[in-house]
């Protein structure tokens, strides 16, 4: 069964990832751009955890409490017993739950990521193949345009100028399909004469 892609602010949400090893390391470091405080348990640690910045780390085991005021919780030691445990009371708390390598145990999957500034896009295969799902990934994020980030940041600070200044819905469509294309083909944001050519009302 496909799962719906659902796409949520983690800014400020306080994240649970348990265990040390390079699995654990690897979902904080794919949750870290997203703006979440993050803590990560375990008797031990990859020495990569160190470097990773603003991360937490409880050097034990751990303990149930340690699941009080999460927003969310990353499942990943290497015992399969104990990850199920957690998801259990991560259930019963109605804390959302990922279980690495069980997505029976799962309240979500953990996508395949691609972020680059404003983008943000997630690739799953309901824990059928976690390798196509990178593969994915990869694929889409090779098709980007070049300047991608500067393409969606000169959308974002011209979209609520259109809107405000273009009342018909199916016009203001066929401005944003214009001038995305014309960000693309610039790589960034078009100049001021291409813009004015697309959105004259922009310029009076």
């Amino acid at each position: 069964m496909a799962y719906f892609p659902m796409f949520v602010d983690l800014t400020g949400k306080n994240v649970l990832v348990i265990g040390g090893g390079a699995v654990a390391l690897r979902k904080c470091e794919k949750l870290l751009p997203y703006g979440c405080e993050i803590t990560a348990a375990a008797g031990r640690f990859l020495p990569g955890f160190i470097s990773l910045p603003g991360v937490k780390l409880i050097f034990r085991a751990v303990e149930e409490g340690d699941l009080e005021g999460r927003d969310m919780v990353i499942a990943a030691t290497d015992d399969k017993s104990v990850n199920r445990y957690l998801a259990e009371e991560c259930r019963r708390r109605r804390i959302p739950v990922n279980v690495v390598d069980d997505e029976k145990s799962c309240d979500f999957l953990f996508p395949a990521l691609v972020m680059r500034g404003r983008l943000s896009a997630g690739f799953c295969t309901g824990g059928a193949s976690p390798t196509a799902s990178a593969h994915f990934a990869h694929e889409f994020e090779e098709s980007l345009p070049d300047g991608i980030e500067e393409i969606l940041e000169f959308m974002a600070g011209i979209r609520r100028r259109v809107i405000d200044y273009i009342p018909d819905q199916r016009r203001r469509a066929r401005i944003f399909a214009l001038l995305f294309a014309a960000a693309v083909e610039a790589g960034g944001e078009p100049d001021e004469e291409t813009v004015a050519a697309i959105v004259p009302e922009l310029c009076e």
